[in-house]
């Protein structure tokens, strides 16, 4: 943290800014969540609120939002930079990582979040297993999508979405 600069020339804090941040996020005004953000950035690029967030991870879904996905993976990075099990982070980057085409990246990210201890852990496994096994279905890695369906569907037997990935990984893969 710069020791020097806890406050900018407003006399707002860092934590300020950040609450400030928040408040325009979930309003949403993302244009005032950016400058917020980024003025916590300029403030001290290794913020991390009481709570742990920070504020790359907020820069990140804004991006995401908007569609810039490489942005968002950009900001995404950076937050694992402060906190490399920061799960929301994760889900963002493997997220975009699945929409870019980008199926390796995605699984690697979504596999680190099944190393974060369950009791931290906010997602259902099951709904991990589930992308992972989605982004083997991109792949066309059968095998692997039906490994991953069949992991998610022991965790919610009820979900027509696995069920559907299961069906599709079983049927497709019989036929390679």
């Amino acid at each position: 943290m710069n020791i020097e600069k806890t406050t900018d020339d407003s006399g707002r804090t860092i934590a300020e800014w950040f609450e400030k941040g928040i408040r325009s996020f979930k309003k949403p005004d993302g244009i005032a969540a950016v400058r917020a953000f980024n003025k916590v950035i300029d403030l001290d690029p290794a913020y991390r609120h009481t709570d742990g967030d920070n504020p790359y991870f907020y820069l990140g879904k804004i991006m995401e939002v908007e569609g810039d996905l490489e942005k968002a993976l950009v900001m995404y990075t950076r937050a694992l930079a402060i906190d490399r099990w920061d799960e929301e982070s994760l889900i963002g980057r493997g997220s975009c990582y699945t929409v870019l085409n980008r199926h390796n990246e995605a699984v690697a990210d979504f596999k680190k979040v099944l190393n974060i201890n369950p009791k931290n852990r906010r997602v259902p496994v099951g709904q991990i297993y589930y992308v992972i096994g989605e982004n083997y279905r991109k792949k066309g890695d059968w095998a692997k999508a039906w490994k991953w369906g069949k992991k998610a569907l022991a965790e919610d037997p009820l979900n027509h979405r696995v069920k559907q990935l299961v069906d599709e990984a079983t049927a497709k893969g019989s036929n390679s």
